[in-house]
């Protein structure tokens, strides 16, 4: 039988340990996968009903500012099926219009108009359809799945966040950047370059508060530079998992026939 000296067995012993703290260290800061971060971001909110009042303005170098205002509720069944419901307050040609959609294994859009008081399709040129898609962005996941990604860490206004940056094979200035919390997940910033890697598009989501236990951001901005357009939405009184039974039948009344 082979005697190993003690000073030997101790030095691997020491040796070893220090090779498993390298493999611990390097697991634990080990980035995440673009796409599960990005999915953790999108989702956060999933399975929360949703309620706020929301004040639009819409912004133009073509037209003069236009003020839209609605009431928004969103109701989830499962993780894979939920509904979300709008109600114009103003303009005047607006006001009382509704707007229900079902996601489900297909996405289903409807609305009501005080004019005729029937529900019916809506038509892809409906312009409040562009305020529904606006407050989706799950549908973000399936778009992103076409595209190369990349993750780094990096600093936003002094936050730690991860930056995920989302580019087709041929042109990778061409992207889609998300700046994502890196603890809480909460998207702070979506922005879109064009094939030069010039600013085009960037969607700003500010002034967050805690409400109900969970941060959401007040305060909506998505700009347009290319369009020289402007969106600002301002949220207010927001809350979380409270939907009476009246606002849960309101929200399903727009599929009862279906």
């Amino acid at each position: 039988m082979i005697h190993i000296p003690n000073k030997i067995v101790k030095n691997m012993k020491f040796n070893s340990f220090i090779a498993l703290l390298m493999i611990l260290s390097s697991v634990l800061t080990q980035e995440l996968p673009p796409f599960e971060v990005l999915e953790k971001s999108v989702t956060r909110l999933n399975n929360r009903n949703i309620s706020f009042l929301c004040d639009i303005k819409l912004q133009s170098l073509s037209q003069d500012p236009n003020k839209l205002g609605f009431q928004f509720h969103s109701y989830w069944v499962d993780s894979d099926n939920y509904y979300s419901y709008i109600k114009f307050k103003s303009p005047i040609d607006y006001k009382g219009t509704e707007i229900w959609a079902h996601y489900s294994d297909q996405i289903i859009i409807k609305k009501r108009m005080p004019i005729n008081n029937k529900i019916v399709d809506i038509e892809d040129n409906f312009e409040g359809l562009d305020i529904v898609n606006f407050f989706n962005l799950n549908n973000f996941l399936d778009e992103i799945k076409k595209y190369q990604l990349s993750i780094e860490e990096a600093k936003l206004n002094k936050k730690e966040i991860y930056l995920v940056k989302c580019y087709k094979k041929k042109s990778k200035k061409k992207s889609i950047n998300f700046y994502i919390d890196k603890n809480d997940f909460f998207i702070y910033q979506i922005d879109w370059n064009n094939k030069r890697g010039a600013l085009n598009k960037i969607l700003l989501f500010k002034d967050w508060e805690i409400i109900d236990g969970t941060r959401f951001p007040k305060n909506i901005i998505y700009e347009d530079l290319k369009k020289g357009s402007k969106i600002t939405c301002k949220l207010d009184k927001i809350n979380f998992d409270s939907l009476s039974s009246e606002n849960i039948d309101l929200i399903k009344i727009g599929f009862n026939d279906d």
